[in-house]
């Protein structure tokens, strides 16, 4: 960084107000998340220009005067790194690279006084063009920071220096990452079958999913799954072309069915051996079981490669893997049936501890949730997001286990102070799941289903889309079985009203979006509940 001395005029030219303002400061451009970086860093006042032509497009201090040296406009293109220009005005200027943005260079510049007492003649012809009054040059001067040239070329250097040292250990870090991938995108493969071990899939989809990637990543002209399933049935499942119907593979099988061997069976050379008589078409194949501790469950196949290929390690540990995977899915599946039915048994629980809390309102949480299901379904989400929007759906005002029983049963309309206490509501909810590791992914719709699109909600006043999806849905079913239901104080609102407030929220209270897959999906919904729960 070097620091120039510079004697020319102070006044021609100035930068201009107006137009020229094409950014705001909480703009999230990288060239203005940096100006304010430096801003904050060193206390002192910075505009943003583009370089070439001295265009204002942003500043931090809305009460800056904007003056800037011809000879200083001049250089700006060529700042790659702080600099400073000291003047024979008094005034000594800076400037600090930022970051392109819509193909423009981008630089901060500033000023800051070298000294305080004299008045130089250049700032007094500043002073004159810019009119001011008598006395204003010097209350300006006043309020104008001071700082030695060297003093602030270390102040910008050090801010400067700290920030490439952190880029470049952020380009170190992902350069790390890359070797990381690259090293990650070899089990790719493997990666992708276990994402795809999704206790709640359908066995037969994920079987199906499990021989196809197989197949085609061995690259052998079939596969077979064969598993016992827990009614003492075996499934077979096969993808590619098979060189012998099912009847013969089960033959196959029962060749090896009495092995306690653990690894691959490999025949790379089935002509001329017992097997070749009965299966003519089999050139080669890979055999492996899948086993729990000692218990055989079934086996993974891959038969015929081409070109002349033979199985080795390399099929063999991949299969291994596979096999391993799907024996681990198929032990956990039982225990996973077991863990819901748990689930499920321990919701109802919670929400009839909160019926017996809050008369007025039961049946109100599996309303909730069918609605939310609904919603759902018409949004196109997947079977499991849709069976944990109805767990959320019945949970979502679990926290007002934790309200007082004369709030919620009181048989008029809360004041101000009890509304306040019921506002708590989402956020005990909250804590009292986040202990459980099962409705972790449940928290957002417990804790959210109060905001409101235009962030006006609460607890945590979120707006629009950073509302998760899942309380965006039992906002709209929530509202939707509140204004029906009839409460001691009032009766629950015609269809026609309730509608009629769904169209003025849409976009302000609620995600449109939402509020669209209602009305689509309404006559559904209007069948949820009982008519003792909803007017006409």
């Amino acid at each position: 960084m070097t620091t120039t001395f510079l004697s020319t005029e102070l006044c021609a030219p100035r930068w201009s107000l107006g137009e020229r303002y094409s950014y705001t400061l909480d703009s999230d451009e990288p060239a203005i998340r940096l100006l304010r970086h430096y801003a904050a860093a060193t206390g002192l006042a910075f505009v943003c220009l583009d370089a070439a032509s001295g265009t204002v497009l942003a500043k931090t201090d809305p009460d800056l005067v904007e003056i800037l040296p011809s000879l200083v406009v001049s250089q700006l293109t060529y700042v790659t790194e702080p600099r400073v220009w000291e003047l024979a005005s008094g005034l000594v200027f800076y400037a600090v690279p930022l970051h392109d943005m819509d193909d423009l260079q981008t630089v901060g510049c500033g000023y800051v006084l070298n000294h305080r007492g004299r008045i130089s003649e250049e700032l007094q012809r500043l002073a004159d063009e810019l009119h001011w009054p008598p006395h204003h040059l010097s209350d300006w001067c006043t309020q104008q920071k001071c700082c030695s040239p060297e003093l602030l070329e270390r102040l910008l250097c050090n801010v400067y220096e700290a920030d490439q040292r952190e880029s470049k250990l952020r380009g170190e870090s992902g350069e790390l990452s890359a070797r990381v991938e690259r090293v990650q995108s070899q089990m790719r493969f493997v990666d992708g079958l276990a994402s795809g071990l999704v206790l709640s899939k359908n066995p037969t989809e994920l079987a199906r999913s499990c021989v196809e990637s197989l197949q085609q990543q061995v690259g052998a002209e079939a596969c077979v799954l064969a598993v016992n399933d827990w009614h003492g049935q075996w499934q077979e499942y096969s993808f590619g072309r098979l060189p012998f119907g099912t009847k013969k593979f089960e033959l196959l099988l029962d060749y090896f069915e009495g092995t306690t061997a653990f690894d691959s069976i490999i025949r790379n050379h089935v002509a001329g051996g017992l097997i070749s008589d009965e299966f003519p078409e089999l050139r080669n194949f890979l055999l492996h079981p899948i086993t729990d501790g000692n218990r055989h469950i079934g086996w993974v196949f891959l038969g015929n490669l081409p070109d002349g290929r033979e199985f080795g390690t390399g099929e063999a540990r991949m299969t291994s893997t596979v096999a391993a995977l799907l024996a681990t899915h198929y032990c956990n599946r039982q225990l996973y049936e077991e863990q819901e039915e748990f689930v499920l048994q321990f919701v109802g629980s919670l929400v009839s501890t909160l019926d017996a809390k809050d008369r007025y309102t039961r049946g109100h949480s599996e309303r909730v949730a069918a609605i939310a299901r609904e919603l759902g379904e018409e949004l196109q989400l997947s079977a499991q997001d849709i069976k944990d929007i109805h767990t959320a759906g019945l949970l979502h005002d679990i926290g007002k286990i934790g309200i007082n029983d004369a709030i919620l049963q009181k048989p008029s309309a809360l004041d101000p102070a009890e509304f306040d206490e019921v506002k708590q509501h989402p956020l005990i909810g909250y804590r009292i799941l986040r202990g459980l590791k099962l409705f972790h992914k449940l928290l957002p719709g417990v804790r959210n289903h109060h905001e409101e699109y235009s962030g006006n909600g609460y607890p945590d006043r979120l707006r629009g889309r950073d509302i998760p999806l899942l309380a965006r849905i039992l906002a709209v079913a929530d509202a939707y079985d509140a204004m029906r239901s009839d409460r001691p104080y009032r009766k629950g609102m015609p269809l026609a009203k309730v509608e009629n407030i769904f169209r003025e929220g849409a976009g302000t209270q609620w995600d449109p979006d939402v509020i669209a897959a209602y009305f689509a999906a309404r006559d559904r919904i209007a069948q949820v509940g009982s008519k003792s729960a909803w007017s006409s």
